[in-house]
C-alpha cells in the first residue's frame, strides 16, 4: 500500500532565484544614496570628498602639488570649480555645474583622477575614497557667504595652519584663498584671472551678489557651518 512518505519528493535545485543571505554584503556609506537637489548653473554648491581610513595626509607638498593639477585639469565649460580647500583626510571645493549630468560626470572624472594620482604617489592600492561626494545646494547669498568662510578658511577650524614664513595674514597655502578677491584688505594674487589659473571665476552669486548685502571676509574669519 502507498503511503504519504511515498510522495514527499525533495525539493528540486535550481540554480537561480532569491535565496536568503545570498548576494554582496550591502556597505553602509555615510552618505545616503538619495536623489541629489536640483542643479542650477545659477546655484554654485559646496562639495566635500573624504579620504578612506589609513591613508596618508593630503597637506603634504607632493599631495597638494597633484591635487591641484587634477583640480586644474577638471575644468570644463559646463563644470566649473571655483573654490577648493585641502585638508588632512578630506577635501572641499565650491563648484558650480549647469546640468545634473555636468555635476555627476564633472565629480565622477575629478575624483578618478585625484584616486589615480594618490594611489601613484603612494604606491597603494585600494580605495581611496571613504564614500561617494556629498554637496549640499548654496540658495541665498547668506550661504554663499557662509560657504565662502566655512571653505576658504576651513584650516582654522582644524588647527592645520601652515605658516613656514610667519605670515599667519595671509590665506591658507592648501586652499584657492589666494585667488580670491573678497578679503578684506586684501587683493587677490595677479595670476588669479590668467590662462593657467587653478580654479576659475564664478557666477554671479559667488563674485558680486554676497558682497551686495554682506561685508568682505577676515583672514582670521571663523568658520561655522557650511551653509548655515
Amino acid at each position: 500500500m502507498l503511503q504519504q512518505s511515498d510522495f514527499d519528493f525533495p525539493e528540486p535545485r535550481t540554480r537561480g532565484g532569491r535565496r536568503k543571505g545570498a548576494g554582496r554584503p550591502i556597505r553602509k556609506s555615510g552618505v545616503a544614496h538619495a536623489t541629489r537637489e536640483r542643479v542650477s548653473r545659477h546655484d554654485p554648491r559646496i562639495v566635500t570628498i573624504k579620504l578612506a581610513e589609513g591613508l596618508p595626509w593630503l597637506r603634504e607638498s607632493l599631495e597638494a602639488r597633484a591635487l591641484t593639477h587634477c583640480i586644474r585639469e577638471a575644468q570644463r565649460a559646463d563644470f566649473r570649480i571655483v573654490h577648493d580647500s585641502i585638508q588632512r583626510d578630506h577635501v572641499h571645493f565650491i563648484v558650480e555645474a549647469d546640468t545634473k549630468a555636468a555635476l555627476s560626470n564633472g565629480m565622477k572624472w575629478l575624483n578618478s583622477r585625484i584616486a589615480r594620482t594618490l594611489k601613484m604617489i603612494w604606491r597603494r592600492t585600494g580605495r581611496v575614497f571613504r564614500e561617494r561626494f556629498h554637496d549640499r545646494v548654496l540658495k541665498t547669498l547668506r550661504e554663499v557667504r557662509n560657504a565662502l568662510v566655512y571653505v576658504l578658511n576651513n584650516h582654522l577650524k582644524h588647527g592645520t595652519l601652515y605658516d613656514p614664513c610667519g605670515m599667519a595674514e595671509e590665506p591658507d597655502v592648501f586652499s584657492s584663498g589666494r585667488f580670491f578677491d573678497g578679503w578684506a584688505g586684501r587683493p587677490p594674487d595677479p595670476e588669479a584671472s590668467g590662462a593657467g589659473a587653478i580654479v576659475v571665476r564664478g557666477g554671479w552669486k559667488l563674485t558680486h551678489g554676497w558682497r551686495r548685502r554682506y561685508r568682505a571676509i577676515d583672514l582670521d574669519a571663523a568658520p561655522r557651518s557650511a551653509a548655515g
